[in-house]
């Protein structure tokens, strides 16, 4: 049995290499944390594609002192969760967010108009400059999807489920 001066002492103490306890809750809880960013997506409206939606995945490793978890999505949630200014160069031509929005029409299938000497592909450009360019102006509105769902009281969670693992731990030894 333990006593009060082994508390804290070790790590592999609480969690030994052949016990994937806590292992387990972080990536549990992990894969809720991603449902309600997926949940939080859907409610704000906020999915240009659903390639954002899919594309969340935990990646947890092991350090030497506990777990790391990584919430791996595409690069450009940030503009999602907390916006975009407008930008104050002169040039509204942003190489990669014309290439994304051009990609993203064509995977939406939104239909463009071509005039008699323009194709299809011209057209497609010619939509995604305008859009970068109205982005440009205005800038984009933010539409939260992980602050909502990473609050103190979703940490405290973690928290919780740790420390029950753990004294059931102790009280099992």
């Amino acid at each position: 049995m333990k006593t009060i001066d082994d508390i804290g002492k070790e790590w592999s103490s609480y969690n030994p290499p052949s016990d994937d306890g806590i292992l387990r809750i972080i990536q549990n809880w992990g894969n809720e944390l991603i449902a309600n960013f997926r949940i939080n997506l859907q409610k704000n409206k906020s999915l240009a594609s659903n390639r954002l939606f899919s594309e969340i995945e935990p990646e947890i490793s092991t350090q030497p002192k506990g777990y790391n978890l990584k919430i791996q999505m595409l690069d450009y949630w940030k503009y999602v969760e907390n916006g975009r200014p407008p930008t104050r160069t002169n040039s509204p031509s942003n190489p990669t967010l014309q290439k994304s929005i051009e990609e993203w029409i064509q995977n939406k299938g939104i239909q463009v108009r071509t005039s008699k000497n323009q194709d299809k592909r011209t057209a497609i450009k010619s939509l995604a400059y305008v859009i970068a360019r109205k982005i440009h102006r205005n800038g984009t509105k933010a539409r939260p999807f992980i602050s909502p769902a990473l609050t103190d009281k979703t940490m405290q969670v973690l928290s919780d489920r740790i420390g029950v693992y753990i004294a059931e731990s102790l009280a099992g030894e």
